[in-house]
């Protein structure tokens, strides 16, 4: 037997592989573009594109894995049905269900290490890539040559540029204006030029071709004289204009940078600010007249947002009751109107946050859920090829749009958090069982086990 198990694990390896490589590639065609644009149009750097690619991979692996999972189990289970290895044995008296444990007792561990890597590596990625992306911004000013608007990247220097070539650097139809203390600023003004930067990278250098210098001269006070000076060449070097990536180190982290920990110690420090925030609002409207009673009657608790008449109140387009109690009591509006902005804010805040928590749990378990789900179906499909294909999209498509819209529902509190996540899991899960179950001939069936062999020969 453990043979046997062996065998069907190894036949899960390549086709494993294989989804996983090509669900990556296509998750990633539609920013794989953006990165070349950064090299081929803005001249960074290939090796800086190359991080920024590789980092950018952290949130397209723990989609790509369940989903490979589930391309392996299809292609695997469906191969042996169609060798007729399925066949063979039920008919040596094998019942399915124990050749299915090897396989989802690998998704689980699969399951675990996902779960790590979405708690510990993928915040640190996304931190990373974040942190890159404001480096190469700030490092590269023709990254923000805009044309037709004053760029003011350089120190004491305002340029104004009609055309940019980022590529090479080259700019055309140039305005600058370089301030002096205490005087008006000279105006520089030439057909074309360069940008470049020394070796240690800190000065930027202004290569001008053909134009002209318009200044007054500081040397003589209250002179009215005029200068104008005509260059077929004109160099400026602007110190301190940072034209090398200095990497940085920012501290603040949004939802995506954090580990679950870090996740419920931010939720918890919001619910904390909120409740005592609440308390003092709570005894100023009490000083006012309004018993505590009538307060909390109007007043949902975030905990108690998701409820079924809330939900119902919220989608008949109900009002609110702390509107209606501020329209009840006029000379207290002001303060119920501020009850319930950060009433609201608060809820949306720790949907947000507790969103981000059940997504690092929920996606890796995914890759059990799809093998319950692969294995039943890839015995009726029987082929490998186009059919393995579609049933592999489609239901990467329905797990990937319950998950995007759930996470939206989340957001707008028309779904507890746990449930707009879980969701997909829970729907496919027991739909997967049920499969399992008949396919491993766990469920009574009244057809004969004679015709059974038979029809499946």
């Amino acid at each position: 037997m453990r043979i046997l198990n062996t065998y069907i694990l190894k036949q899960h390896l390549v086709p494993f592989m294989i989804g996983f490589g090509v669900v990556t590639f296509v998750l990633e065609m539609d920013v794989m573009f953006d990165y070349l644009d950064l090299v081929v149009s803005r001249g960074v750097a290939v090796g800086v594109v190359a991080q920024l690619f590789l980092m950018s991979l952290g949130y397209i692996v723990a989609l790509s894995v369940p989903c490979a999972v589930l391309v392996a189990a299809l292609m695997t289970f469906g191969r042996l049905s169609q060798d007729n290895e399925i066949t063979a044995l039920r008919a040596s008296g094998v019942n399915l269900g124990r050749i299915l444990l090897w396989p989802l007792g690998a998704s689980a561990l699969l399951s675990m290490g996902l779960t790590l890597f979405n708690n510990h590596v993928l915040p640190e990625t996304n931190h990373q890539f974040a942190n890159l992306l404001i480096d190469i911004g700030r490092a590269r000013p023709t990254v923000k040559l805009q044309e037709g608007v004053f760029i003011t990247d350089f120190p004491g220097y305002n340029l104004l540029v009609q055309s940019v070539n980022a590529r090479t650097n080259e700019m055309r139809g140039l305005t600058i204006y370089q301030f002096n203390p205490g005087g008006p600023p000279t105006t520089i003004i030439a057909s074309h030029g360069f940008l470049s930067y020394t070796p240690d990278g800190r000065t930027a250098v202004l290569e001008l071709k053909d134009g002209e210098i318009h200044d007054v001269p500081q040397d003589e006070p209250g002179s009215r004289r005029y200068r104008r000076l005509v260059f077929k060449t004109h160099t400026i070097y602007i110190a301190n204009a940072a034209g090398i990536l200095e990497r940085s180190i920012r501290d603040s982290r949004s939802d995506r940078e954090m580990s679950a920990k870090s996740l419920i110690l931010e939720r918890n420090r919001i619910r904390h600010e909120y409740a005592q925030s609440l308390a003092m609002h709570r005894a100023h409207l009490a000083s006012e007249g309004l018993g505590r009673s009538e307060f909390d009657h109007v007043l949902v608790e975030p905990h108690g947002v998701f409820v079924l008449p809330a939900l119902l109140a919220r989608i008949a387009g109900r009002e609110d009751p702390l509107e209606q109690l501020a329209r009840e009591r006029p000379a207290l509006g002001t303060e119920l109107d501020l009850v319930r902005v950060e009433r609201n804010e608060e809820r949306r805040r720790t949907a947000g946050l507790s969103v981000e928590i059940h997504k690092k749990f929920s996606l890796p378990v995914a890759c059990i859920v799809f093998v319950l789900i692969g294995a039943p179906l890839g015995m009726r499909v029987r082929r490998a090829g186009p059919a393995v294909a579609f049933v592999s999209v489609l239901f990467f498509l329905f797990y990937y749009l319950c998950l995007i819209g759930g996470e939206e529902l989340a957001n707008r509190l028309l779904l507890p958090p746990w449930l707009a996540m879980w969701l997909p899991n829970l729907v496919l899960g027991i739909w997967g069982i049920v499969l399992t179950l008949k396919a491993c001939e766990l469920r009574r069936s009244r057809v004969h086990p004679a015709a059974r062999l038979e029809a499946a020969a």
